[in-house]
């Protein structure tokens, strides 16, 4: 099956809210501190100082601070001045990145767009405008709208996720207020799928900045996929999975479509199973087939007579009559013989017969 590629707009919405954003860094200093913590099972202020600073006295202040770090950030878990390695402090050793938490006032946007495995694309820092700065910009009061944080951000919530945009990164939303601004989004943002190769790809721009990233495409197998795009144009029962073509009858094929067997086949609007509608597709070169022997014995007739372009001596008859029919093996078909052709053709010839008349005419009385 030919290669498909599907592609829609997905619908953003933009939020200003208040929360707690952890991004993700490198932070050297900790790590020697979070191995300590798991070859010990659990260490202290003075374990650190002596073993990795080399002076316990002078360097406990040191390392006490080093460890609170680590226990603000969740690396690490304190009972009774000992600290023993989290899931996040073993993470954080495996990925040699520290998620940094920083509660603040953030812009966030997200979709929930069935293709995208995590909803948000993309999150900046968000100043609140003063009031010289709203009246520098319109002269009057802007009115604000405040709703309640949509299920999409709250889905979001404790998933670390690498986002979309440039300068994203990776990233955890740890906490978000109960309420949200709604802003404008400022977006154009594709997903694009190619069925054939699995491959999923986010492409646009957020308020400037660009998206362009590779996702997971969804599980679908391209035979599933083909299978639900002809039914959502209703052309599923007309396809013949033996041979691997669209069944049409000689009327609706277009000349080019006769002799090439081969249609660009346009899909208004291809639908596949949860994932979706997308835009209107055209898949080049679909494999078309004769509907009923009827339809066959039409077709190749018509093939044969657009071979007609010389004298029809008997080699070359036959071997245009070959190729006329050689696409519907499947079906008992013939085609009018030389001479049948040669008497109709005279017989419509008017007061000039055509190139083809003189040809066949010619041919079959000469007994080339």
């Amino acid at each position: 099956m030919k290669n498909i590629v599907l592609q829609r707009k997905i619908a953003v919405r933009c939020w200003n809210v208040l929360g707690t954003v952890a991004r993700a860094s490198k932070r050297p200093e900790l790590m020697p501190v979070l191995l300590r913590a798991r070859e010990r099972s659990q260490t202290t202020a003075e374990d650190v100082a002596e073993h990795l600073f080399f002076e316990q006295r002078s360097r406990r202040v040191v390392a006490e601070r080093m460890l609170r770090i680590a226990a603000a950030y969740d690396l690490l878990a304190e009972n009774e001045r000992r600290f023993s390695l989290t899931g996040a402090g073993l993470a954080a050793l495996t990925s040699q990145q520290v998620f940094v938490p920083e509660r603040g006032s953030w812009t966030i946007w997200a979709s929930n767009d069935p293709l995208l495995g995590f909803p948000v694309l993309r999150v900046d820092r968000w100043s609140e405008p003063t009031a010289f700065d709203e009246l520098r910009g319109n002269n009057k009061e802007v009115e604000r709208e405040f709703v309640t944080v949509p299920r999409t951000l709250r889905g979001a919530v404790g998933r670390v996720a690498s986002l979309p945009s440039a300068d994203g990164g990776h990233l955890r939303i740890d906490e978000l207020d109960d309420k949200a601004e709604t802003v404008e989004a400022e977006d154009d943002v594709k997903v694009v799928w190619n069925v054939g190769e699995s491959k999923l790809r986010l492409d646009g721009s957020l308020r400037g900045a660009r998206v362009n990233t590779v996702l997971d495409a969804p599980n679908i197998t391209p035979e599933d996929a083909w299978q639900q795009l002809l039914e959502s144009a209703n052309l599923w029962p007309r396809w013949d999975r033996a041979r691997n073509a669209l069944l049409v009858g000689f009327e609706e094929t277009k000349e080019r479509e006769r002799e090439s067997l081969l249609r660009d086949l346009v899909i208004d609007a291809p639908s596949i199973g949860d994932v979706g509608e997308f835009d209107a597709v055209t898949i080049q070169d679909v494999p078309l087939a004769a509907r009923t022997p009827t339809d066959a014995g039409h077709w190749a007739a018509w093939r044969l007579q657009t071979r007609l372009r010389d004298y029809a001596t008997s080699e070359r008859f036959a071997e245009w009559a070959k190729e006329a029919t050689a696409p519907f093996a499947s079906y008992r078909i013939s085609v009018p013989t030389r001479a049948e052709l040669a008497r109709d053709a005279w017989a419509r010839r008017g007061e000039r017969p055509s190139p083809i008349a003189w040809h066949l005419t010619a041919a079959e009385d000469w007994s080339l």
